[in-house]
């Protein structure tokens, strides 16, 4: 009888070992993103654009540090990507952006597209007409 309920907790630590979860870090870039900033931008119009910087350095004011840092669970390559922006006089003077690791094995967040395309719930079509009780009774 002891032995039949250690069985169960065994199973359950033995595959709780198995899963490993993603590691996505620090901003999300893209092609398209840094595509948009030009040298001559001011901070908030980079700031509109990339988002807030994962490394405002309090010693060097003027450099903005973006990085992503992804580790897939299934694996895959680990994708790095680090973009510099310097700043001079409050306007863009410099982008440097090393080689992206693994850029071809870039993941893909999901879109509101890829959200249209899900089937429709038959019990999610609430009645918006007075009185009609939603969700609907059974």
């Amino acid at each position: 009888m002891r032995r039949a309920s250690l069985l169960p907790l065994a199973l359950t630590l033995a595959l709780a070992g198995c899963f490993k979860p993603e590691i996505r870090q620090g901003n999300y870039i893209d092609d398209a993103m840094i595509a948009k900033v030009k040298v001559g931008m001011t901070m908030a119009q980079v700031q509109f654009v990339m988002g807030p910087a994962m490394v405002k350095d309090p010693f060097h004011p003027n450099r903005w540090d973006y990085v992503r840092y992804v580790n897939p669970n299934d694996g895959g390559a680990i994708q790095n990507w680090h973009v510099i922006m310097y700043f001079d006089g409050g306007k863009l003077a410099k982008i440097d952006q090393p080689p992206v690791q693994n850029k071809d094995e870039q993941l893909k967040l999901p879109t509101v597209k890829d959200a249209s395309e899900l089937p429709t719930d038959q019990n999610d079509n609430p009645d918006t007409t007075p009185g009609s009780g939603y969700p609907p009774p059974r």
